[in-house]
């Protein structure tokens, strides 16, 4: 199998939220909301309403006791008012001036009133135990009305989120499932959901024209090269058997016959990345002979260095094998040999077959620091003159290594150059 999470995000383990249940929450907070503040301002209400009508009956008890105390009447009060002058006046209120006040009575909110119409002050108190039941009796209907509207605005939210997001998943359920662009629904909406379905069916169109113009140009540009190529190819080794004799000219048409073939398989090679994985099969593949295959056609550019470019490979290693194709492989491990054989000038290029990777370690030149991080990004050269490279060697090794499902890395050995590791992940077949 393939390791999936190396380069690719990591796929989130919380539960999904849906556009419905975020449409759902946001119409029960919004009742949650108003319902609130609806609750609060009537306990605020009440509350007002209560001290007004306490404070209403003290005082209309305290001039029917002023009047009736003129009359020579006995004092005429209603069961919760009590009435206190002289020194049974409570002691937190004596000395106080006329007015009202709320003070504690065995735990009890009293509400009080003092006056001094008689000439001498006096108490009116009163508990409000008959308001306080009434207000309980509010506060629990207030409480169910609470309770009542939240269940509404929880139902109303289902059926109207439903009924807001069903267009969007339809949609989403249409460009998810692969359906062609004409199918999407909405499109003859007016609304900004049929702008956004138009939009998806043009931009999909769009995609599925370029994708078909570029398999259609890999396709024929691998056809029409192929056939010269194989043409050159022939000929190359007419001329090589005609030139028998001729060392100097046996060699450059040899030279001629290996770069013709390494085009050849170059162009399948193209042709192969251009297309699904999936659906180019992957047979086992011994990774040293490819090592020792793309080292033969790298030696040509040490010539004239003082380079040695040696392969070590242990015994429990030489028989690794991969599931890839070969001509996908030998571009990976192809592209790194070249590079370290090209900008290494003196020293040693070493190529290393490890458990699950091959190592190609140079003494070259190295690569500056500011530019590791975009090593392989298109068109990204280390030397700055550019000299024999286009930027884009190490952009196809990473490329194939995604496309096999591998890893390239870079490393920075201590002693300078530069240290390219290719793993193959668990794509390793027993030996």
């Amino acid at each position: 199998m393939r390791d999936e999470g190396d380069g690719r995000r990591p796929r989130s383990t919380a539960a999904p939220t849906t556009l419905r249940t975020r449409v759902a929450a946001a119409f029960l907070l919004l009742t949650l909301l108003v319902c609130g503040a609806f609750a609060v301002a009537a306990v605020r209400i009440a509350s007002s309403i209560e001290d007004r009508l306490i404070d209403q009956r003290l005082s209309r008890t305290a001039d029917e006791l002023v009047a009736r105390e003129r009359q020579g009447l006995a004092p005429d009060l209603p069961p919760s008012v009590t009435l206190y002058r002289g020194a049974g006046i409570p002691a937190p209120l004596r000395g106080q001036p006329p007015g009202k006040y709320s003070i504690l009575q065995d735990g009890v909110e009293v509400n009080v009133l003092i006056r001094d119409d008689l000439g001498a002050p006096f108490v009116l108190t009163d508990r409000d135990d008959d308001f306080a039941k009434i207000e309980a009796g509010v506060y629990g209907l207030l409480g169910l009305a609470f309770v009542c509207c939240l269940g509404l605005a929880l139902l109303l939210a289902q059926l109207t989120a439903s009924r807001i997001v069903a267009p969007v998943t339809a949609l989403a359920r249409a460009v998810e499932t692969g359906a062609a662009p004409r199918e999407y629904p909405l499109q003859e909406s007016t609304d900004e959901l049929g702008v956004l379905s138009r939009a998806f069916a043009a931009k999909t169109e769009a995609q599925q024209r370029y994708l078909d113009r570029e398999r259609w140009f890999t396709g024929d540009v691998s056809h029409e090269l192929r056939t010269p190529l194989a043409i050159m190819l022939g000929a190359a080794e007419v001329l090589k058997a005609r030139l028998q004799g001729r060392d100097d000219m046996v060699e450059l048409a040899e030279r001629i016959r290996r770069t013709a073939a390494d085009t050849s398989e170059r162009v399948v090679a193209m042709l192969l990345l251009s297309r699904d994985p999936a659906s180019i099969g992957a047979p086992p593949t011994a990774v040293l002979p490819l090592l020792r295959q793309e080292m033969e056609r790298c030696r040509p550019l040490l010539k004239g260095k003082a380079v040695e470019m040696t392969l070590h490979a242990a015994p429990a290693d030489a028989g690794l094998e991969v599931p890839a194709r070969p001509e996908l492989a030998a571009i990976a491990l192809g592209n790194l040999i070249r590079n370290a054989c090209q900008f290494t000038e003196e020293g040693r290029v070493d190529i290393r077959l490890e458990a699950g990777r091959v190592v190609i370690e140079d003494t070259g030149i190295g690569i500056p620091p500011a530019v590791r991080d975009r090593i392989f990004d298109r068109f990204m050269q280390v030397d700055p003159a550019g000299a024999g490279s286009a930027g884009l060697g190490l952009a196809i090794v990473k490329r194939v290594a995604e496309h096999l499902g591998w890893t390239v890395s870079l490393e920075a050995p201590a002693h300078g150059g530069t240290r390219f590791a290719l793993s193959f992940g668990t794509d390793i077949l027993p030996t």
